[in-house]
């Protein structure tokens, strides 16, 4: 796993040991980023709330995105995550927080952060969830009026068209992945 554009491209990420992760791979990181590439200039504020290796979140640093949150129920990765922020030196543009992906909603909302894009890659077996997730993000208003929600989940995860005032404008498949994209506009 490495970084594919930006400041730090090719720099090589640490991945957290185990099974339990599942990092989103080069060929869909470089995806997500092709597909919201237009919406990146200026953008400030980018939220990987399950943050696994960081991978995400650091892609947007590397690509100009001012600051980062990481969100991650398991210390180990968040370790990795610190780990990689600070090796790409972009330690000061990061926040890093071990909570679960709802009390992570709550924590950006209590602190009026307003976020350009979030990246949600559940556990699939908890894929089902996610709906939930996109409606407090939603209800929680910490999302820019032209912000990004991107979904990833299993092919088997039907996601709705829209969730409240997001509606879904693009879902690409990669294998047995899919992302989905909402936005407000």
């Amino acid at each position: 796993m490495r970084v594919i554009a930006g400041e730090k491209r090719g720099m090589k990420l640490t991945v957290p040991p185990g099974k339990d992760i599942r990092p989103t791979t080069d060929k869909v990181k470089g995806a997500v980023f092709n597909t919201i590439q237009m919406a990146l200039p200026g953008a400030q504020v980018f939220v990987d709330l399950f943050g696994g290796s960081g991978a995400m979140g650091i892609e947007a640093l590397s690509r100009g995105v001012e600051e980062a949150w990481f969100f991650d129920i398991s210390p180990k990765s968040m370790a990795v995550v610190e780990a990689n922020l600070k090796r790409a030196g972009f330690g000061h543009r990061a926040h890093c927080r071990v909570m679960a992906a709802d009390e992570a909603i709550r924590h950006l909302a209590a602190r009026g952060i307003q976020c350009d894009f979030v990246f949600m890659d559940p556990p699939y077996a908890q894929g089902g969830e996610s709906v939930d997730l996109i409606t407090s993000i939603i209800d929680k208003k910490i999302m820019k009026s032209d912000g990004i929600i991107m979904m990833e989940h299993e092919k088997s995860v039907i996601m709705p068209l829209a969730i409240k005032n997001f509606e879904k404008y693009k879902e690409k498949r990669y294998g047995i992945t899919l992302i989905s994209y909402y936005s407000g506009e």
